[in-house]
């Protein structure tokens, strides 16, 4: 009997990538808009991705790098546009996929227990999940920094075991990334499910398109189980 399941927060739960990709270009906007050297917004924004790929998305001087890289001085009149033109588009795409709500409460009125399985910086993640208006769905969040784990690590899908009161073979990761989000849960002994419109084949155990997919595989997976029983 499956008694837990736990998700992924980014691309799972709502459009990340989407979301990050128009905030990033209107920050180059913005920025150019405001005195920015480069005025063609493709290249800032490739010169963007380059400085966000190579010191990570929780570096907090990504428009600093920038001005840097494209010969602009500095000017913090340009970054603040940048700033505020990249959390305005934030809050305005941050919502849920359509199906996400629905499937969590159909989850949660057949009395499965919900958590949270996520990477990065403890109050970024939390944010979004305030933002998104889920915490409520949520018995149990996870997140690597707090518990100094992270996705590669067994120990992380441990802790959230331990934490939700269930064995391994009681629970679903749910997730969008073959690697990060599958690979090692599914070697802790955890049921896995990917979330993908893509046709690659993976080690996951189920491939859905839509969160509201996982219904019927829920369902797959109970009855499976019973049927061994």
């Amino acid at each position: 009997m499956i008694k837990a399941i736990f998700f992924d927060i980014d691309d799972t739960l709502y459009n990340s990538s989407d979301l990050a990709h128009h905030a990033r270009m209107n920050a180059i906007l913005a920025m150019i808009d405001s005195g920015l050297s480069e005025k063609d917004p493709k290249k800032a924004y490739a010169k963007f991705k380059g400085i966000v790929a190579k010191y990570g998305s929780n570096y907090p001087h990504h428009l600093d790098r920038l001005l840097e890289e494209l010969g602009t001085p500095y000017n913090p009149a340009i970054i603040a546009a940048g700033v505020a033109a990249y959390h305005d588009t934030k809050l305005s795409f941050i919502r849920p996929f359509p199906e996400t709500i629905p499937t969590l409460l159909k989850l949660r009125d057949l009395g499965y227990s919900l958590g949270v399985i996520s990477e990065g910086l403890p109050v970024k993640q939390w944010e979004k999940l305030i933002r998104l208006g889920l915490t409520h769905f949520f018995k149990k969040v996870i997140i690597s920094d707090s518990v100094g784990a992270d996705k590669s690590s067994k120990l992380l899908y441990e802790i959230a075991l331990k934490n939700m009161g269930c064995e391994p073979y009681e629970a679903v990761m749910v997730g969008d990334k073959p690697d990060r989000d599958i690979e090692t849960a599914k070697s802790v002994g955890l049921h896995t499910v990917l979330v993908s419109k893509s046709r690659k084949k993976t080690n996951a155990d189920f491939t859905i398109k839509r969160l509201v997919d996982l219904l019927v595989v829920i369902a797959k997976i109970e009855k499976k189980r019973d049927a061994k029983a």
